[in-house]
């Protein structure tokens, strides 16, 4: 029954025995010279290697402007306040780009989508794929200069699977398929089995490892990372340091940075022209020739899927002909060339092509713009110019009220009316994402983990984070199918029908993968780009 309890997060992508290569999603990322470097090996014997030691290879390159300097400190603007620091607790996008800087797991993902051992050194996974022994790195110490050992590892491991709560419920819903978890008498190592294989379970354990028994996380953050939580104002910023213990070949090369928090798009782009910020990852398109003097711009790949969510307990979304009309009625090249200056790629499901593999590409050969055809299957559901909708929409994401605008010009074209109500993060969070009580919304969901049972989970009936309520018997069993299987290119085939389901049946109205634009001031280096949503900044320098 532990598995009933996996909550599919997102924040908004191995076994040798399973014949699953170390990798996970399978995008690129298109970045400048001054990043990462990257690496293509995977796994070729009975025990799992990772594709590189992170605590010997040296990522950040020269550029043609100078060599890193240590020293100096960079303003990066963030679009969100933060929900808790605790890593078992945040839940907000923008929070994670920022406490990554302080926590690592046992493993991390790389900028090229593979994953490496971090905290640990090597890892072996048994033939029926149930059990995992890490091998934990010695001399890492925590930012209050303990040494992390395998009981840290355990502590952490059973708080986020729920083994040591009053009721088994995980914090981290991906770790509910933990049995147990054990130090190896004798050994620096530490062995878990799983009540169930899951091939996606290594891209779990990029989850943080804290220290035994701390439990000021949420307001003081100690980690293993490289940079110490120094300050959190309400409104204002959040202040790390470098932390000179830091485990790796060399600390970070910058002294601090503060994650400035931005009330709009709009106060950020005063503060680039100003210059008073060196770092923005949400540059669009017809903003960057205002600050190409000062500015590089790094396009890369999200792991965005931005949708019209649709809740199917709620009339009229209830009727999948309502669903599918709403789905015809919205032109998708539009909203792309209108809203992020054709940047993205349009989606008809819910997954992002930087899920590789797992990506459906033919789905997007289904349901095309047609407002004739929406029109016919309204009027069919009862509705002949006589529906009224509210689409409510998060107003400190310019990206999601722009598009909830032009959704309701294109519905007015169709005879249906849409009200727009416009409420702050912390209200969408409260009565839209965990109450469900809503007609619709426009947001970008973003995911923890390179993975496909994160981004496709959220549609199972029972999923927590459900919460559109989409509901499908044969999604429902299908997706329980994949969470086991061992055949590769079933799992493959499984996944890919999932998207087909969530578009025949239009479980909402998929709308694109947005592409991601960052602006970096020119006086930097190193900056790189996951695939997923985090801020990197122990490469980051000064020319």
């Amino acid at each position: 029954m532990k598995a009933f309890f996996r909550k599919m997060t997102g924040t908004v992508a191995l076994v040798i025995a399973l014949a699953i290569p170390l990798t996970a999603c399978g995008g690129g990322n298109k970045d400048t010279a001054e990043t990462t470097a990257k690496t293509e090996e995977t796994v070729t014997d009975d025990t799992t290697e990772t594709a590189g030691d992170p605590s010997t290879e040296e990522t950040t390159v020269e550029t043609a402007t100078g060599e890193p300097k240590m020293g100096g400190e960079v303003v990066l603007a963030v679009a969100q306040e933060p929900d808790s620091l605790d890593p078992y607790l945040a839940a907000a996008a923008g929070t994670k780009e920022i406490i990554y800087n302080f926590y690592e797991g046992l493993v991390k993902l790389m900028p090229d989508s593979t994953f490496e051992d971090c905290l640990s050194t090597s890892h072996e996974v048994s033939e029926d794929g149930l059990e995992y022994i890490f091998q934990i790195r010695e001399g890492v110490k925590f930012h209050n200069g303990e040494e992390m050992g395998p009981a840290d590892v355990v502590y952490s491991l059973r708080r986020g699977a729920g083994l040591d709560s009053a009721d088994g419920t995980p914090l981290i819903g991906e770790l509910g398929i933990i049995d147990t978890i054990e130090e190896v008498e004798g050994e620096n190592a530490v062995k878990i089995t799983l009540s169930e294989p899951d091939a996606d379970f290594i891209t779990y354990l990029t989850a943080a490892i804290i220290p035994e028994g701390y439990e000021d996380q949420a307001k003081q953050p100690i980690g293993t990372g490289p940079f110490v939580f120094d300050s959190y104002e309400t409104q204002q910023h959040v202040k790390m340091v470098r932390f000179d213990d830091y485990w790796r070949e060399r600390p970070a090369y910058l002294d601090s940075v503060i994650f400035r928090i931005v009330p709009s798009a709009d106060s950020a782009m005063v503060d680039l022209q100003a210059g008073k910020i060196d770092i923005f990852p949400y540059l669009t398109m017809d903003k960057a020739d205002l600050v190409a003097d000062k500015y590089d711009f790094i396009e890369s790949d999200s792991n965005m899927v931005q949708l019209w969510a649709l809740n199917s307990d709620r009339a009229p979304f209830d009727d999948v002909r309502v669903r599918q009309a709403m789905d015809m009625a919205v032109d998708k090249q539009m909203l792309l060339d209108g809203i992020t200056f054709g940047q993205g790629t349009i989606l008809e499901s819910g997954m992002a092509p930087s899920m590789g593999e797992f990506y459906n590409k033919t789905v997007n050969e289904t349901r095309k713009y047609d407002p004739e055809q929406a029109r016919a299957l309204l009027a069919d559901a009862g509705y002949n110019d006589d529906l009224t909708i509210t689409i409510t929409v998060p107003g400190n994401y310019v990206i999601h009220v722009q598009t909830a605008e032009m959704i309701a010009a294109m519905l007015a074209e169709v005879g249906v009316t849409a009200d727009i109500q416009s409420v702050d993060w912390g209200t969408w969070l409260n009565n839209v994402y965990e109450g469900r009580d809503y007609d619709s919304t426009v947001i970008a969901l973003t995911f923890d983990y390179c993975a496909p049972s994160t981004v496709l989970g959220r549609y199972s009936s029972t999923a927590s984070n459900n919460f559109v309520n989409f509901n499908s018997a044969e999604y429902d069993s299908i997706y329980a199918e994949t969470q086991t299987e061992q055949d590769h290119a079933k799992r493959v085939a499984d996944y890919q029908r999932l998207q087909d389901i969530l578009s025949e049946e239009a479980a909402s109205v998929f709308l694109q993968n947005p592409g991601v634009q960052t602006a970096v001031s020119k006086e930097l280096g190193g900056y790189t780009t996951y695939p997923m949503y985090v801020q990197d900044m122990y490469n980051v320098y000064f020319k």
